[in-house]
């Protein structure tokens, strides 16, 4: 039976970690299996909650990055430490069903797992429906196209060695690595059987900053590869006016049963998130500190 190191990104999660701890907990988990949570440099007691349940149960490992404001960094940092034969990755906020870590666990040679992802819906707002539509909405369709998403993925230890490390953007670089793995010839496998929810995101300053992350990472991942900044900028001052968006999304969300005027007031406000990213893509080009532009 192979052994699985399971690992977790950390910032100021304090409010997120028992619930997941408690998901953990249901799992069968074997000897030599791990969980590996990664702090990054968290200013509430995630770190002192994580040392707490490593106490209780000798396969938590409690790691710490600070070099960067970066979750992709400090999963480096994690694989560089893992001992399982395979790495399945989640995120400190989900809440993964009692069998996922058996279908990790199954993962074949030569494929990446993409597990089913779904969002948590709690207030059936507007912001929630527009997360639903336009992020975990298009999971699967992603997955489709080789993009598979950190929040629940598993591969086995020596194909991704193969691939290399995440590409430490701040933001995408689950996309980047789960493309390049693509390209070097292995088989993404969709696994509705392993059942993640993820919460949703409820507020317009969610969904903003979640926007300006992957902005950040878009523009940092440009000065990575040393593209140009230019074709950065007109990129995403471009999809300022990309209508076309709009009305599809509109769309989505008039089917979903959102009202006419939060529809009306979602348009007013997607231009303003639209600017927010061109900005956000700049700062994350210019290598500015995430946590202080309050993206982290």
């Amino acid at each position: 039976m192979k052994n699985v190191s399971i690992i977790v990104p950390i910032f100021n999660a304090a409010r997120f970690l028992p619930e997941l701890f408690r998901c953990f907990s249901e799992f069968n988990f074997a000897e030599g299996d791990e969980v590996l949570l990664v702090d990054n440099g968290s200013t509430d007691n995630s770190k002192e909650l994580c040392e707490k349940e490593a106490e209780k149960h000798g396969y938590y490992r409690v790691l710490s990055y600070t070099d960067s404001a970066d979750s992709y960094a400090s999963r480096n940092c994690a694989v560089r430490q893992a001992k399982g034969d395979v790495f399945a990755f989640t995120d400190s906020d989900c809440k993964p069903s009692p069998q996922w870590l058996d279908e990790a666990r199954d993962v074949k040679e030569g494929t990446v797992m993409a597990g089913k992802v779904e969002l948590e819906l709690v207030e059936n707002n507007l912001w929630e429906n527009f997360d639903r539509q336009v992020h975990l909405g298009k999971v699967e369709s992603d997955i489709k196209n080789n993009c598979v998403p950190t929040a629940n993925m598993a591969v086995n230890r020596d194909d991704f060695f193969k691939v290399g490390f995440f590409e430490e953007r701040f933001s995408g670089g689950d996309f980047d690595w789960s493309t390049r793995a693509a390209k070097s010839g292995m088989k993404v496998v969709y696994n509705p059987d392993a059942f993640m929810l993820h919460p949703s995101r409820k507020t317009f300053e969610e969904i903003s900053t979640r926007e300006k992350r992957t902005a950040y990472g878009s523009g940092k991942s440009f000065r990575n590869n040393n593209q140009s900044k230019n074709k950065l900028a007109l990129r995403y001052f471009l999809k300022i006016f990309k209508i076309d968006t709009n009305i599809r999304i509109s769309k989505k969300l008039a089917r979903a049963g959102v009202s006419g005027k939060d529809v009306l007031y979602f348009n007013i406000k997607f231009f303003q998130i639209r600017g927010m990213q061109l900005k956000a893509a700049l700062d994350g080009y210019n290598y500015k500190d995430a946590r202080a532009l309050k993206i982290k």
